[in-house]
């Protein structure tokens, strides 16, 4: 049966019911997306992506879905497969929401990205890779250093000890990432200052109010970055008093961030909406970290309805859906003509 939008997410997410349907975890992103969608009188159908790709691909055929809503970050837990599944929807010419396989490559290469904004002339850490083997060097970068992995994702082995301030924790960190992340790993600039998280919404785009994350209680152990417990443990942030809320900046500086973050979600080919990740420094400068081509659009990301600052999270949805359903009634008619 032909619904108007399959929301395709990774096959964890989902469980399969006696009738044949998938039904995601009550509290899950994917739960509150099929729900939404559904009360703005859209027929959708949740569907898992396996890795066997055939029978992903047949029940697409059947469902003939006027929209794919892709949530998908992985394959079998290899988030590095997010561009394969998008290239996939390509071939099979089933139009989709989010960045293309490109954009989501250039998001995911935290070297590239940096190297990309700063040809923007946007102000990024210094930073070098260091291959999965062979010798550990810095070349100069000043220390202290954020190691994580160059094609990471959810601030993955981002940890309290992620943090060097010397070579000697230098090679100690490596040689354990090693140990479990068998790819290359960037080691940048540490720098200090406020964290923002910026969102697009469309393709012009829209850029959202900055929101900082705010650590409401200070001392010993205080975290001062967003590494992964900070974003996956309830009761670390309760006891930190962590918090999102909207940045207080300046005039100058919000029209700054706008320009700049539209010339980057440009440059890193995104589509329809997104993240880009700054520091600011205490001095006032804007410093690019990263950007993220599929952001969590739980309505709780980031605290209520904080992942679109300043817009309705339904409306939000509802924005995305017919960017992505204008650019392939676009892409059809530039084809026939």
């Amino acid at each position: 049966m032909r619904c108007d939008i399959a929301l395709l997410v990774d096959a964890e997410a989902v469980d399969r019911r006696k009738n044949g349907l998938y039904v995601p975890d009550r509290s899950s992103v994917e739960a509150y997306l099929l729900a939404e969608l559904r009360s703005q009188g859209l027929r959708v159908t949740a569907l898992p992506f396996v890795a066997g790709v055939d029978a992903t691909i047949a029940e697409l055929r059947a469902l003939k879905p006027r929209l794919v809503f892709n949530l998908t970050e992985c394959v079998d837990g290899d988030r590095s497969m997010d561009a394969s599944i998008a290239g996939l929807l390509d071939l099979l010419k089933i139009p989709y929401t989010g960045s293309g396989p490109g954009g989501l490559r250039l998001a995911r290469d935290k070297a590239l990205s940096k190297h990309i904004a700063a040809d923007l002339g946007v102000a990024v850490p210094r930073y070098f890779v260091i291959p999965p083997t062979g010798p550990i060097r810095n070349p100069r970068v000043p220390y202290p250093l954020i190691i994580k992995p160059q094609f990471g994702d959810g601030s993955d082995e981002v940890r309290v000890n992620s943090l060097v301030k010397n070579e000697r924790e230098l090679l100690q960190r490596v040689r354990m990432l090693r140990k479990r992340v068998h790819a290359p790993l960037i080691c940048e600039e540490f720098i200090e200052g406020r964290d923002l998280y910026v969102a697009l919404l469309g393709n012009k785009p829209d850029v959202m109010p900055a929101v900082e994350l705010f650590i409401g209680r200070r001392g010993p152990g205080a975290p001062t970055f967003a590494s992964y417990k900070l974003k996956n443990d309830g009761a670390y942030r309760s006891r930190w008093r962590i918090r999102w809320r909207v940045a207080k900046i300046s005039g100058n500086l919000r029209r700054d961030i706008e320009t700049v973050s539209s010339a980057i979600f440009h440059a890193l080919e995104q589509r329809d909406y997104g993240r880009i990740d700054y520091r600011l420094t205490p001095d006032g400068r804007l410093v690019f970290l990263e950007a993220n081509a599929n952001p969590d659009l739980h309505p709780h990301a980031m605290g209520n309805n904080q992942c679109f600052a300043g817009v309705a999270w339904g409306d939000a949805l509802r924005r995305i859906v017919n960017e992505a359903l204008s650019r392939a009634r676009s892409k059809k008619h530039n084809k026939n003509k």
